[in-house]
């Protein structure tokens, strides 16, 4: 069965969506869309056989960590293989990593910022994602699952990767964060949820989860169009944009694309 939907109409939806302490959300432009990894996308753009993705995946990753030296003056070690991924995800390399935050008010801003049609905002409770998950992992022999409730160590990312990158490919979805984060996923509250079987589409992954298709676990709320302005300039005014979301020029530049008091020019001088 699906993932659960219900839609929500104004500006109390969010705060309310907001209120759920611990759960971690994902903004999406269009209400249509799945959630699909970079990855994904690639393998099916470029129509890739099955037999080939794993290797590919594996090659990539090689490629960058070849590279990376040439531009990053940070290299993590190889016994950081989340954080690898974590930054191959930062800077625009295909990854199985599917970008989620804590921040409901985030979520929200990224589905709205270049929407033109009713968005989405997913909702995940990453406790239960985490349970189910691990419990998966448990009956396919894939290591100690107690280990995976633990707080995020070192230590942790070395067993948390060789459970996701070495066969058996177990179908599930695992939050987890590398120990030390960048400053996108620190500024940005964010989490990553890594499917089990990266050949596979994220969705196989998710739906294999028991109670995926519950709304208490996972939710698809769908965001009228029509409130894209009014919670575009309220999330302004809490500070959630480009500006606080990227923090550097760039973010900046790219806000005032979005969202401006100038675009309101008769409600009086904002500063």
């Amino acid at each position: 069965m699906a993932i659960i939907c219900r839609l929500i109409a104004d500006w109390n939806g969010i705060h309310s969506i907001a209120e759920r302490s611990g759960w971690c959300f994902r903004g999406q432009a269009n209400a249509d869309w799945e959630m699909a990894t970079s990855l994904e996308r690639v393998f099916e753009r470029e129509k890739m056989p099955l037999e080939q993705r794993e290797d590919f995946e594996l090659e990539l990753i090689r490629e960058f960590k070849r590279a990376y030296h040439q531009f990053g003056e940070h290299i993590p070690t190889e016994e950081s293989p989340i954080e690898w991924l974590a930054l191959m995800q930062h800077h625009g390399a295909p990854t199985r990593m599917l970008d989620f935050t804590y921040s409901a008010y985030a979520a929200a801003y990224f589905a709205l910022e270049e929407a033109k049609t009713d968005c989405a905002l997913f909702a995940i409770d990453p406790a239960w994602a985490n349970k189910q998950s691990r419990q998966i992992l448990e009956r396919a022999g894939k290591g100690d699952a107690a280990a995976y409730m633990r707080r995020t160590t070192p230590e942790l990312e070395r067993k948390v990767y060789n459970a996701h990158f070495y066969k058996p490919f177990v179908k599930s979805v695992y939050p987890v964060n590398p120990f030390r984060l960048n400053e996108r996923l620190r500024v940005q509250k964010g989490i990553f949820l890594m499917p089990g079987d990266g050949a596979i589409s994220f969705k196989e992954n998710f739906e294999a989860l028991p109670g995926h298709d519950n709304a208490a676990n996972a939710e698809k709320i769908i965001i009228r169009y029509e409130c894209r302005k009014k919670i575009l300039r309220d999330l302004f005014y809490m500070n959630v944009s480009r500006t606080s979301l990227f923090p550097g020029i760039d973010g900046y530049a790219k806000s005032l694309g979005i969202y401006h008091p100038a675009y309101e020019p008769l409600n009086g001088n904002d500063g």
